[in-house]
């Protein structure tokens, strides 16, 4: 498949089935599929119909509490605009649509940094004064370089909600953030 035919495919499936859960609370595949059908994509159902892996995914997706599962395909929608507002030919719509989901230019910055030092985890440590942190990059070269000290915590935070970096602790408690492939692709992406 073709990484834009692939690319439609997931979106157009999230976004249906997104739909489908802001009217309906139904839990069941066969609820989903007869939906498509009345809402007139037939080819969407009958894609479903047709590959079991798609079908099983599915179901599973729907077997969720339907509260969690709208709340987690709201996210998802904020994270593709966050993502999509960085890209240049999507960047205007993605802003117009959620323009309350678009990284800073310093969160961008500490992605950037992460990825081009070759790092695997950056590694907070504190001081007492104005400084108050500092961000080591380990297995690979430098330390991170913060240009807004005042909004570090938002944008470190923003990163790992969205799944661009992970959170984990040292044995004394230090926080390490840990790279993803996420952040190498939103890299390759901004």
């Amino acid at each position: 498949m073709e990484p834009l035919t692939a690319a439609a495919s997931f979106a157009t499936i999230v976004g249906l089935l997104s739909n489908f859960k802001n009217e309906r609370s139904g839990t069941q595949l066969s609820d989903f599929t007869e939906w498509l059908k009345d809402k007139r994509h037939e080819d969407v159902a009958q894609s479903i119909e047709q590959n079991q892996m798609l079908a099983i995914q599915l179901k599973s997706i729907l077997s969720v509490n339907h509260q969690e599962l709208v709340q987690r395909l709201s996210s998802l929608d904020e994270i593709l605009a966050s993502v999509a507002s960085h890209i240049h030919t999507f960047s205007s719509l993605a802003t117009a649509v959620k323009p309350s989901t678009v990284f800073s230019e310093q969160a961008i910055s500490i992605v950037k940094q992460f990825v081009a030092s070759g790092a695997k985890e950056c590694w907070e440590h504190k001081f007492l004064g104005p400084e108050g942190s500092s961000y080591q990059f380990i297995g690979g070269q430098g330390i991170l370089e913060i240009s807004e000290s005042r909004f570090i915590e938002d944008d470190l935070n923003t990163l790992v909600e969205f799944g661009i970096l992970r959170l984990d602790y040292g044995s004394k408690g230090a926080r390490k953030f840990i790279i993803t492939r996420q952040a190498v692709q939103f890299v390759s992406s901004v």
